[in-house]
């Protein structure tokens, strides 16, 4: 029986807990996650799959995220890979450098899971087709309860 892509998300981030809670969260929303610790490692990934978007965290040892995300931008294949800059830092130095026009993205990990998921669609979504205007942060339409649900599969897994 065929069965539609289902769209393949790279989360990047040294932090295991929250690999977990996103990949919880993402599933939830229907996308397959594929998890990575830092740059290198995702670089791996990359080359046994294929993925439709990254979310990666920015500070990150062996190969942090702006030397990932310059080292894909370099490849042909992946000049135009959706890619969402997370951080769990919002400070001068970090927001310089994801200022870059370049970069598609940057959200603050403590920002609630509805952007998350608004980042996204909205980069997921052909260019030709996207709003002018990237997420904001408002709330998204997302219903509330399939968002508790990931939050509590998220809570489960990590005991």
């Amino acid at each position: 029986m065929w069965e539609p892509h289902m769209k393949k998300v790279l989360v990047v981030d040294d932090e295991p807990d929250y690999r977990l809670i996103l990949r919880s969260i993402l599933t939830t929303q229907g996308y397959d996650v594929i998890m990575s610790g830092n740059g290198e490692e995702a670089l791996q990934r990359l080359e046994e799959t294929e993925v439709d978007c990254i979310v990666s965290d920015i500070y990150m040892p062996a190969m942090d995220g702006i030397k990932f995300h310059r080292t894909l931008r370099s490849m042909a294949k992946y000049q135009k890979m959706p890619f969402l800059f997370v951080s769990a830092f919002d400070d001068q130095l970090t927001l310089e450098a994801v200022k870059d026009p370049r970069y598609d993205g940057f959200l603050r990990k403590a920002r609630p899971v509805e952007e998350l998921m608004d980042w996204v669609e909205y980069l997921m979504t052909p260019e030709e087709r996207r709003s002018k205007a990237p997420p904001s942060s408002s709330r998204s339409k997302l219903r509330a309860d399939s968002v508790r649900q990931a939050r509590h599969n998220a809570g489960s897994s990590t005991r």
